[in-house]
C-alpha cells in the first residue's frame, strides 16, 4: 500500500484542521532543525575531548538559543507563509530570518560575558539552521509538485514554445495550479544554446524542426505559443509554420502582447487562441507614465466621443492615472451608458459624469465647463466612415468641422492646460471628405486663439484595431460565415495599432508642454490589407462552414491606396521613441476662417459639386476621388460579390 501525499496534503489544507496541524509539524521540525544547528556547531568546531568538558555549559544555554529563535520565528511570520508557493526569493527570506534565529541569542549570549564566547560558532550555526529550516519548507512545494503532477488521463499534455521569461511563467503556474488541468511535457525554443537545457525540471525538446515529432512521440494535445514581445510578422511566420506542420489537430493559444497586460507580468489566465492583434501586434516600446499621471493626477478630464472606440480606451487609460473626475461627452445613449457602466464598476472610487449631447451645442458645453471646469480635454468625437461620409458629406462637415471648432474655442475661453485633439492619417492629401474635415479640424486647433500657457496640439495615427466600421470585424463576420472576404484592391495597405497603444502614446503626446505642433505616431510598417485577409482565413477558417475566397471589389468612394502621415518631409523626434512631431503648414487665418464661415453658413444649401470646391478652397491638396454619376451603394456591392462567388472556378474574382 503507497502513501497517498496528495490526500495527506489536501487533508493539511483543510479550513479547520489545516493551519494548526500544519504550523504544529513546522513547530516540530524548527525544534529539531534548531536543537541539531547549535549542538552541531560547537560539534564541529571542537575536538571530542573539548566536547565533553564544554558539554555542561553548552547544554545550560542551549535553552536561550531555542527559546530566541522560536521568538524570531513567530516576529518574522514564518509560521503565516504559504510554503507551497515558495520561490527563489524564499531562500533569502529564510537566510535572513535564520541569521536574526541565530544572532539575537548570540547577541544576547555575548552580552552575558560569558568567558570563551566565539563568534564562529554562529555562522556554522546559521549556515546549518538555514539549511534545515529551508529545506523543510521548499520540500513541501516539491512534494506538492511532485504529488499533483502524476500522470492523470484528463489532463491536457502542452508543450510551451518560447522558454524565455513568459515561458517560465506559464511553466511555473501550471506546475503549481492543478485546476487548469495541465500536464507540461517541455518547452520548444529556436535559440540554440537554450536547447538540451531544462526549466524547473522540465526540458527544452528543440525547435521549430523538431515540433511534429515532439507532439508525435509525448502526444501533445496543445502548445502554448509565450513570446508576448514577439512582433507580429515573426508571430505570422510561426503560426503558417505550426499550422502548416500539424494541421488543426493541436490546439495553439499564446499570450497577448505586454501593451495588453497590466504591468507586463504574464500567467497561464492570460493564454488564449490567437486572434487578429496578435499578427499586427509590434515590438513594445518603453513608455514614461510618470509625467502622464502628473500631467492628469488630481485634475477634471473631459473625453468627447467617450463612447467610441478611442474615447472609451482614453477613459479607462486616464482613469488609471488618478483625476479628480471625468466628464464623459457622448451623442450615442447607449454607448456612453455602456461605457459609463463599465468604467464605474471598474472604478468605484473615482467620479464619473455622464453628457449625453451634441459638442455642436455651444450652450450646452459652457454650461458643462462652468459646473465642472474640466482642465484638460481629449476630443475624439468625429464620424470618421469614409464610405459613409462620402454618402453624406454634408453631416462629415457639421459634426466634425462645427464640433471640434466650438469645443475649442469654449475650452480656450475657460483657460484649459491641454488640449488634444484626435487626428487621422486620411488628413494627409486626403481624397475623403472625412480626411478633408480632419485636416480642416487640425487647422482650427492650430489657429484657435487661447490664454498663455495652454497647450492645444492634434495626434494623428492610423487605424486601430477593432474600432467601429474597421476592415477587421467585418472580415472576421465574413470568414465565419463562409466569406467571401472582400478586399477593395490587391495593392491597398494601411496602418494599423492596438487601440491600447495607441491611446498609450496619445497620452505621453498629451503630457509634453510643447504648443501648436501635431503628433504623429509610429505606425510601423504598412499592412497589405491582401494579405491581412489571407492571414485571417488562416487564423478563423476552421470555423467557417466551406472554404473561404476572397473577392476583389475595387475602391470605394473617398478610398485611398495607400495611406501617409506627413504632409511633408519636416519633421523632428521626441524624446518618445514612437512618437514624432510636425510643425503644420501655416495659412493665412483671415482668409481661412472667412472661407470657412461662409461654408458653413451654406453647408446645407450645397450641391455636392458646390460642397467639394468649398472644400478644396480649405484644403488645397483635397483629391476628391468621388465619382458624382456612379455611387456604388452597399446593396449593389454585396450583389456584385454573390455573382462573383459563383463564378466557375474563381479563386480569387476582381470586381471593377
Amino acid at each position: 500500500m503507497t502513501f497517498n501525499w496528495q490526500s495527506f496534503l489536501d487533508r493539511l489544507q483543510n479550513r479547520h484542521v489545516g493551519p494548526v496541524m500544519r504550523n504544529l509539524i513546522l513547530i516540530g521540525g524548527d525544534g529539531v532543525a534548531l536543537t541539531l544547528a547549535y549542538f552541531g556547531s560547537h560539534f564541529l568546531r571542537m575536538s571530542l575531548s573539548e566536547w565533553n568538558l564544554k558539554l555542561p555549559v553548552i547544554l545550560s544555554y542551549y535553552p536561550l538559543y531555542l527559546l530566541g529563535g522560536f521568538l524570531v520565528f513567530v516576529l518574522t511570520r514564518m509560521y503565516r507563509t504559504l510554503w507551497r508557493y515558495a520561490s527563489v526569493d524564499a531562500v533569502f527570506y529564510v537566510a535572513g530570518v535564520s541569521m536574526l534565529a541565530v544572532g539575537v541569542p548570540g547577541v544576547i549570549h555575548r552580552l552575558m560575558g560569558v568567558k570563551g564566547f566565539v563568534w564562529s560558532f554562529l555562522v556554522v550555526e546559521w549556515l546549518l539552521l538555514a539549511s534545515m529550516v529551508g529545506g523543510v519548507r521548499l520540500s513541501i512545494r516539491w512534494v506538492r509538485r511532485f504529488s499533483r503532477n502524476e500522470n492523470r488521463d484528463d489532463q491536457k499534455r502542452v508543450l510551451i514554445y518560447g522558454a524565455g521569461d513568459a515561458g517560465e511563467m506559464i511553466a511555473r503556474d501550471i506546475l503549481q495550479s492543478p485546476a487548469y488541468n495541465r500536464k507540461l511535457i517541455g518547452f520548444i525554443d529556436d535559440a540554440a544554446f537554450k536547447q538540451r537545457k531544462s526549466i524547473h525540471g522540465c526540458p527544452v525538446l528543440g525547435g521549430r524542426d523538431q515540433v511534429k515529432l515532439v507532439v508525435e512521440k509525448f502526444e501533445v494535445d496543445g502548445i502554448i505559443v509565450a513570446m508576448p514581445s514577439v512582433a507580429g510578422e515573426q508571430i505570422r511566420e510561426l503560426l503558417k509554420v505550426l499550422r502548416s506542420t500539424l494541421g488543426r489537430s493541436v490546439a495553439l493559444s499564446t499570450l497577448p502582447a505586454l501593451s495588453e497586460v497590466i504591468g507586463g507580468k504574464v500567467g497561464l489566465q492570460h493564454v488564449r487562441k490567437f486572434d487578429v492583434r496578435d499578427l499586427l501586434r509590434r515590438s513594445p516600446v518603453e513608455l514614461d507614465v510618470k509625467p502622464v499621471r502628473q500631467l492628469i493626477g488630481g485634475r477634471t478630464v473631459l473625453v468627447s466621443g467617450a463612447g467610441g472606440s478611442i474615447g472609451s480606451e482614453i477613459c479607462r487609460q486616464v482613469s488609471q492615472c488618478h483625476p479628480d473626475k471625468v466628464i464623459l461627452v457622448d451623442l450615442s445613449e447607449a454607448s456612453l451608458y455602456t461605457v459609463h457602466e463599465e468604467l464605474s464598476a471598474t472604478f468605484p472610487e473615482m467620479r464619473f459624469v455622464p453628457v449625453v449631447g451634441d459638442i455642436c451645442q455651444r450652450r450646452l458645453l459652457n454650461m458643462v465647463f462652468e459646473q465642472h471646469r474640466p482642465r484638460i480635454v481629449f476630443h475624439a468625437a468625429a464620424y470618421k466612415h469614409v464610405p459613409l461620409m462620402e454618402h453624406n458629406p454634408w453631416s462629415a462637415i457639421v459634426n466634425n468641422v462645427i464640433g471640434t471648432r466650438v469645443l475649442a474655442a469654449v475650452s480656450a475661453n475657460f483657460g484649459i492646460e491641454r488640449f488634444v485633439m484626435i487626428s487621422t492619417d486620411k488628413a494627409v492629401r486626403p481624397t475623403s471628405v472625412m480626411g478633408a474635415t480632419k485636416r480642416i479640424c487640425e487647422i482650427l486647433v492650430q489657429l484657435q486663439p487661447r490664454p498663455e500657457g495652454s497647450v492645444f496640439c492634434a495626434v494623428r495615427f492610423g487605424n486601430v484595431m477593432g474600432s467601429s466600421g474597421s476592415v477587421i470585424p467585418k472580415f472576421e463576420s465574413q470568414i465565419r460565415n463562409g466569406g467571401p472576404v472582400t478586399v477593395t484592391d490587391k495593392d491597398t495597405t494601411r496602418f494599423f495599432m492596438l487601440t491600447s497603444e495607441a491611446v498609450q502614446l496619445v497620452l505621453q503626446a498629451a503630457a509634453f508642454d510643447r504648443d501648436n505642433l501635431i503628433y504623429i505616431l509610429d505606425m510601423g510598417q504598412p499592412v497589405r490589407i491582401s494579405d491581412l485577409a489571407r492571414d485571417m482565413i488562416h487564423l478563423y477558417g476552421s470555423e467557417s462552414p466551406r472554404k473561404v475566397e476572397i473577392v476583389y471589389t475595387g475602391l470605394r468612394p473617398g478610398e485611398k491606396l495607400h495611406e501617409e502621415l506627413f504632409h511633408t518631409a519636416e519633421f523632428g523626434r521626441t524624446q518618445i521613441e514612437k512618437i514624432w512631431m510636425t510643425n503644420p503648414p501655416r495659412v493665412d487665418p483671415d482668409k481661412f476662417l472667412g472661407r470657412l464661415d461662409d461654408l458653413l453658413e451654406n453647408c446645407l444649401n450645397l450641391t455636392r459639386d458646390q460642397l467639394y470646391s468649398g472644400i478644396a478652397s480649405l484644403v488645397p491638396d483635397f483629391d476628391p476621388s468621388f465619382d458624382e454619376f456612379y455611387i456604388p451603394s452597399f446593396e449593389t456591392i454585396e450583389a456584385q460579390v454573390m455573382r462573383a462567388t459563383h463564378r466557375e472556378g474563381s479563386g480569387e474574382a476582381r470586381l471593377g
